[in-house]
């Protein structure tokens, strides 16, 4: 009995290298952006601060109100286990306060300290500077077109049955 796989052909090889080179490729710009980041806060005096935990101070301030680990860890992409270890380090350091949820008793409220408030046109400094190495040189369009694509990769890598 033959289990030899069928012949594949050149194009077919050559596209899935092209494709395990884009993944790769995606793989590394993440790591570069999380040391661009890192570079930057610390330039700017940011020394307690890592680049996912400037992600969270993002997310609280954006969403203009306190919000429980459940939501930061979605809106990060990550779990709530990650999540819960870096707040803790955050609330010792002072970037952030939980307080309890009234809705749920089990839940905490996460919202930026008053120092987190206070150095909040500080960290958007850094991330504008991190935004305009990331994109320049992009037009609008340029990075409609991008974020769109990425959209369509995001989409296809959504939880399915696979991940169950």
């Amino acid at each position: 009995m033959d289990v030899s796989k069928p012949a594949v052909d050149r194009d077919t090889l050559a596209f899935r290298r092209f494709q395990t080179e884009l993944m790769l490729t995606f793989s590394r710009v993440h790591q570069q952006i999380l040391r661009r980041t890192a570079a930057r806060l610390d330039a700017a005096g940011f020394h307690d601060i890592t680049p996912a935990r400037a992600n969270a101070l993002i997310v609280l301030f954006n969403a203009r109100r306190p919000i429980n680990a459940r939501e930061l860890a979605r809106d990060l992409g990550i779990s709530e286990v990650t999540v819960s270890r870096f707040l803790t380090k955050m609330e010792a350091d002072g970037w952030v306060e939980r307080t309890p949820d009234p809705d749920d008793g089990r839940a905490m409220l996460i919202a930026p300290t008053a120092y987190a408030r206070d150095v909040f046109p500080r960290l958007v400094d850094v991330c504008n500077a991190v935004l305009d190495d990331l994109f320049g040189g992009f037009s609008k369009g340029g990075l409609t077109g991008l974020a769109d694509e990425l959209g369509r990769v995001q989409a296809n890598l959504e939880p399915g049955p696979i991940d169950k």
